[in-house]
Protein backbone atom coordinates (compact mmCIF):
# COMPACT_ATOMS: atom_id res chain seq x y z
CA UNK A 1 0.00 0.00 0.00
CA UNK A 2 1.34 3.16 -1.00
CA UNK A 3 2.28 5.83 2.05
CA UNK A 4 1.80 9.08 -0.15
CA UNK A 5 -0.49 11.55 1.19
CA UNK A 6 -2.18 14.79 -0.99
CA UNK A 7 -1.27 18.18 -0.45
CA UNK A 8 -4.17 20.57 -1.36
CA UNK A 9 -2.63 24.36 -2.67
CA UNK A 10 -4.66 26.81 -0.76
CA UNK A 11 -3.40 29.82 -2.51
CA UNK A 12 -4.89 33.31 -0.91
CA UNK A 13 -3.07 35.29 -3.47
CA UNK A 14 -3.56 37.57 -6.25
CA UNK A 15 -0.69 36.57 -8.89
CA UNK A 16 0.18 32.85 -8.48
CA UNK A 17 1.02 31.38 -11.44
CA UNK A 18 -1.91 29.09 -11.92
CA UNK A 19 -5.17 30.05 -9.44
CA UNK A 20 -3.80 33.29 -8.55
CA UNK A 21 -7.25 35.53 -6.94
CA UNK A 22 -9.73 32.31 -7.00
CA UNK A 23 -9.49 31.97 -3.11
CA UNK A 24 -8.26 35.42 -1.55
CA UNK A 25 -11.60 36.01 -0.25
CA UNK A 26 -12.86 34.05 3.62
CA UNK A 27 -16.06 32.19 1.70
CA UNK A 28 -13.79 30.78 -1.54
CA UNK A 29 -11.19 29.94 0.99
CA UNK A 30 -13.31 27.82 3.40
CA UNK A 31 -15.57 26.71 -0.02
CA UNK A 32 -12.05 25.17 -1.67
CA UNK A 33 -10.54 23.62 1.57
CA UNK A 34 -13.85 22.06 2.28
CA UNK A 35 -13.60 20.93 -1.01
CA UNK A 36 -10.38 19.44 -1.04
CA UNK A 37 -11.03 17.72 1.95
CA UNK A 38 -13.50 16.34 0.40
CA UNK A 39 -11.80 14.90 -1.96
CA UNK A 40 -8.99 13.11 -0.40
CA UNK A 41 -6.71 15.69 1.10
CA UNK A 42 -5.23 14.64 4.20
CA UNK A 43 -3.18 18.10 4.60
CA UNK A 44 -3.76 21.74 3.40
CA UNK A 45 -1.09 24.03 2.23
CA UNK A 46 -1.71 28.07 2.73
CA UNK A 47 0.34 30.86 1.65
CA UNK A 48 -0.45 33.70 0.69
CA UNK A 49 2.68 35.11 -1.61
CA UNK A 50 3.36 34.13 -4.84
CA UNK A 51 6.97 32.62 -5.63
CA UNK A 52 6.54 32.17 -9.27
CA UNK A 53 8.69 33.81 -11.70
CA UNK A 54 8.92 37.94 -11.59
CA UNK A 55 6.29 37.70 -8.63
CA UNK A 56 6.67 40.59 -6.32
CA UNK A 57 8.05 40.00 -2.45
CA UNK A 58 5.81 40.88 -0.27
CA UNK A 59 6.56 42.22 3.81
CA UNK A 60 5.64 40.10 6.49
CA UNK A 61 3.21 43.16 7.28
CA UNK A 62 1.93 42.71 4.06
CA UNK A 63 1.55 38.60 3.81
CA UNK A 64 -0.42 38.52 7.46
CA UNK A 65 -2.61 41.00 6.22
CA UNK A 66 -4.13 38.37 3.80
CA UNK A 67 -4.02 35.98 6.28
CA UNK A 68 -5.37 37.06 9.19
CA UNK A 69 -9.13 36.82 8.64
CA UNK A 70 -8.51 33.40 6.47
CA UNK A 71 -6.58 31.34 8.18
CA UNK A 72 -7.82 31.03 11.49
CA UNK A 73 -11.08 29.94 10.24
CA UNK A 74 -9.38 27.43 7.28
CA UNK A 75 -7.39 26.08 10.66
CA UNK A 76 -10.73 25.99 12.57
CA UNK A 77 -12.24 23.69 9.74
CA UNK A 78 -9.37 21.73 8.88
CA UNK A 79 -8.92 21.08 12.75
CA UNK A 80 -12.66 19.52 12.84
CA UNK A 81 -12.52 17.15 10.01
CA UNK A 82 -8.87 15.81 11.39
CA UNK A 83 -6.73 17.40 8.59
CA UNK A 84 -3.31 18.94 9.11
CA UNK A 85 -2.48 22.45 8.23
CA UNK A 86 0.91 24.34 6.67
CA UNK A 87 1.66 27.34 6.10
CA UNK A 88 3.83 28.14 2.83
CA UNK A 89 6.22 31.05 4.14
CA UNK A 90 9.47 32.56 4.97
CA UNK A 91 8.70 35.49 7.00
CA UNK A 92 9.37 34.54 10.86
CA UNK A 93 6.39 36.36 12.12
CA UNK A 94 3.79 34.97 10.10
CA UNK A 95 5.61 31.81 10.94
CA UNK A 96 5.06 32.08 14.62
CA UNK A 97 1.63 33.60 13.98
CA UNK A 98 0.07 30.63 12.33
CA UNK A 99 1.90 28.36 14.30
CA UNK A 100 0.11 30.38 17.39
CA UNK A 101 -3.20 29.63 15.49
CA UNK A 102 -2.38 25.99 15.41
CA UNK A 103 -0.86 25.02 12.09
CA UNK A 104 0.82 22.23 12.23
CA UNK A 105 4.18 22.18 9.51
CA UNK A 106 5.85 24.74 8.43
CA UNK A 107 6.71 25.33 4.21
CA UNK A 108 9.60 27.10 4.01
CA UNK A 109 10.67 27.89 0.93
CA UNK A 110 13.81 29.33 1.78
CA UNK A 111 15.73 26.46 2.57
CA UNK A 112 15.36 27.43 6.15
CA UNK A 113 18.09 30.11 5.75
CA UNK A 114 16.67 32.81 8.83
CA UNK A 115 18.33 31.74 12.17
CA UNK A 116 15.02 32.89 13.82
CA UNK A 117 12.98 30.37 12.30
CA UNK A 118 15.60 27.68 12.92
CA UNK A 119 15.83 28.37 16.85
CA UNK A 120 11.46 28.52 16.40
CA UNK A 121 10.90 24.91 15.29
CA UNK A 122 13.40 23.57 17.20
CA UNK A 123 12.21 25.21 20.46
CA UNK A 124 8.23 23.98 19.51
CA UNK A 125 9.28 21.04 17.76
CA UNK A 126 7.30 21.74 14.72
CA UNK A 127 7.20 19.64 11.50
CA UNK A 128 8.87 21.20 8.84
CA UNK A 129 9.47 21.01 5.17
CA UNK A 130 13.07 21.51 4.16
CA UNK A 131 13.02 22.29 0.65
CA UNK A 132 16.27 22.86 -1.58
CA UNK A 133 16.51 26.32 -3.23
CA UNK A 134 18.83 29.15 -4.47
CA UNK A 135 16.37 32.34 -4.31
CA UNK A 136 12.98 32.33 -2.60
CA UNK A 137 11.56 33.82 -5.80
CA UNK A 138 11.29 31.68 -8.81
CA UNK A 139 14.12 32.99 -11.20
CA UNK A 140 15.11 30.99 -14.57
CA UNK A 141 18.52 32.94 -14.30
CA UNK A 142 19.22 31.42 -11.44
CA UNK A 143 19.81 27.82 -11.59
CA UNK A 144 22.00 24.99 -10.24
CA UNK A 145 25.16 24.51 -12.61
CA UNK A 146 23.95 22.48 -15.19
CA UNK A 147 27.40 20.80 -15.51
CA UNK A 148 27.13 19.38 -11.98
CA UNK A 149 24.95 16.18 -11.17
CA UNK A 150 22.26 17.73 -10.09
CA UNK A 151 20.55 14.53 -8.15
CA UNK A 152 23.85 14.53 -6.09
CA UNK A 153 24.19 18.40 -5.51
CA UNK A 154 21.25 18.51 -4.16
CA UNK A 155 21.54 15.20 -1.39
CA UNK A 156 25.14 16.98 -0.70
CA UNK A 157 23.22 20.47 0.29
CA UNK A 158 21.09 18.59 2.15
CA UNK A 159 23.11 16.34 4.27
CA UNK A 160 24.69 19.57 5.07
CA UNK A 161 21.73 21.46 6.13
CA UNK A 162 20.40 18.46 7.86
CA UNK A 163 23.37 18.20 10.19
CA UNK A 164 23.99 21.89 11.13
CA UNK A 165 20.12 22.04 11.64
CA UNK A 166 20.54 19.06 14.07
CA UNK A 167 23.41 21.17 15.50
CA UNK A 168 21.00 24.09 16.41
CA UNK A 169 18.65 21.95 18.36
CA UNK A 170 16.05 20.79 15.54
CA UNK A 171 15.52 17.19 16.00
CA UNK A 172 16.38 14.68 12.37
CA UNK A 173 12.46 13.29 13.19
CA UNK A 174 10.67 17.50 12.17
CA UNK A 175 12.01 16.74 9.37
CA UNK A 176 10.29 15.94 5.42
CA UNK A 177 12.63 16.87 2.52
CA UNK A 178 11.46 18.67 -0.84
CA UNK A 179 14.25 18.69 -3.67
CA UNK A 180 12.40 21.97 -4.80
CA UNK A 181 11.04 21.15 -8.15
CA UNK A 182 11.64 23.97 -10.46
CA UNK A 183 13.04 26.26 -8.02
CA UNK A 184 16.67 26.74 -9.12
CA UNK A 185 16.66 24.22 -11.63
CA UNK A 186 16.12 23.79 -15.15
CA UNK A 187 13.20 21.93 -16.51
CA UNK A 188 15.92 19.16 -17.49
CA UNK A 189 16.87 19.51 -13.92
CA UNK A 190 13.88 18.83 -12.39
CA UNK A 191 13.22 16.03 -14.85
CA UNK A 192 16.25 14.00 -13.62
CA UNK A 193 14.93 14.70 -10.14
CA UNK A 194 11.73 13.20 -10.24
CA UNK A 195 13.52 10.16 -12.80
CA UNK A 196 15.41 10.06 -9.42
CA UNK A 197 13.92 10.55 -6.64
CA UNK A 198 14.78 7.26 -4.77
CA UNK A 199 18.44 8.27 -4.45
CA UNK A 200 17.28 10.56 -1.88
CA UNK A 201 16.11 8.00 0.44
CA UNK A 202 19.70 8.47 1.47
CA UNK A 203 18.80 10.95 3.40
CA UNK A 204 16.52 9.26 6.03
CA UNK A 205 13.56 11.48 5.79
CA UNK A 206 9.83 11.77 4.28
CA UNK A 207 9.83 13.00 0.48
CA UNK A 208 7.69 16.06 -0.45
CA UNK A 209 7.39 17.05 -4.11
CA UNK A 210 5.64 19.85 -5.48
CA UNK A 211 4.96 19.20 -8.96
CA UNK A 212 1.85 20.45 -9.65
CA UNK A 213 0.93 22.43 -13.19
CA UNK A 214 4.74 23.69 -13.26
CA UNK A 215 6.38 25.13 -16.71
CA UNK A 216 8.67 22.06 -16.31
CA UNK A 217 6.00 19.91 -16.83
CA UNK A 218 5.78 21.21 -21.13
CA UNK A 219 9.60 19.53 -21.61
CA UNK A 220 7.95 16.26 -20.45
CA UNK A 221 7.85 13.73 -23.11
CA UNK A 222 4.12 12.63 -22.38
CA UNK A 223 0.99 13.78 -24.04
CA UNK A 224 -0.92 15.97 -22.67
CA UNK A 225 -1.40 19.07 -21.12
CA UNK A 226 -0.18 20.31 -18.10
CA UNK A 227 -2.65 18.67 -15.95
CA UNK A 228 -2.95 15.51 -17.22
CA UNK A 229 1.05 15.04 -17.34
CA UNK A 230 0.84 16.43 -13.55
CA UNK A 231 -1.34 13.08 -12.90
CA UNK A 232 1.45 10.98 -14.67
CA UNK A 233 4.13 12.44 -12.52
CA UNK A 234 1.76 12.03 -9.34
CA UNK A 235 1.39 8.29 -10.34
CA UNK A 236 4.81 7.36 -10.83
CA UNK A 237 6.10 9.11 -7.74
CA UNK A 238 3.32 7.47 -5.87
CA UNK A 239 4.58 4.31 -6.79
CA UNK A 240 7.63 5.13 -5.65
CA UNK A 241 6.02 5.82 -2.02
CA UNK A 242 6.94 9.43 -1.66
CA UNK A 243 4.88 10.49 1.34
CA UNK A 244 3.77 13.77 0.23
CA UNK A 245 2.49 15.03 -2.93
CA UNK A 246 1.67 18.89 -3.05
CA UNK A 247 -1.05 19.05 -6.12
CA UNK A 248 -4.03 21.92 -6.93
CA UNK A 249 -6.53 19.12 -8.51
CA UNK A 250 -6.77 16.81 -5.66
CA UNK A 251 -9.61 14.58 -6.40
CA UNK A 252 -7.59 13.86 -10.27
CA UNK A 253 -4.33 13.50 -8.30
CA UNK A 254 -6.02 11.55 -5.64
CA UNK A 255 -7.68 8.87 -7.79
CA UNK A 256 -4.10 8.91 -9.50
CA UNK A 257 -2.91 5.95 -7.74
CA UNK A 258 -5.25 2.90 -6.88
CA UNK A 259 -3.54 1.68 -3.20
CA UNK A 260 -3.65 4.24 -0.95
CA UNK A 261 -3.05 3.27 2.80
Amino acid sequence: MTRTRIVGILNITPDSFFDGGKFDSLESALTHTKQMIDEGAAVIDVGAESTRPKSVALTAAEEWARLENILPAVVRLAKMRGIKISIDSYHFETIQKAHDLGVDIINDVSGLIDKRIIDFIAAKNITTILMHNLAIHSNPNLIVNQHLNINAEILRWASEKIFSLTKKGVKKSQLIFDPGIGFSKDAAQSIRILKNIDSYRALGLPLYVGHSKKSFLDALDIPGDRAQKTLEVTKFLAERNVEFLRVHDVRENFMAFPCKG
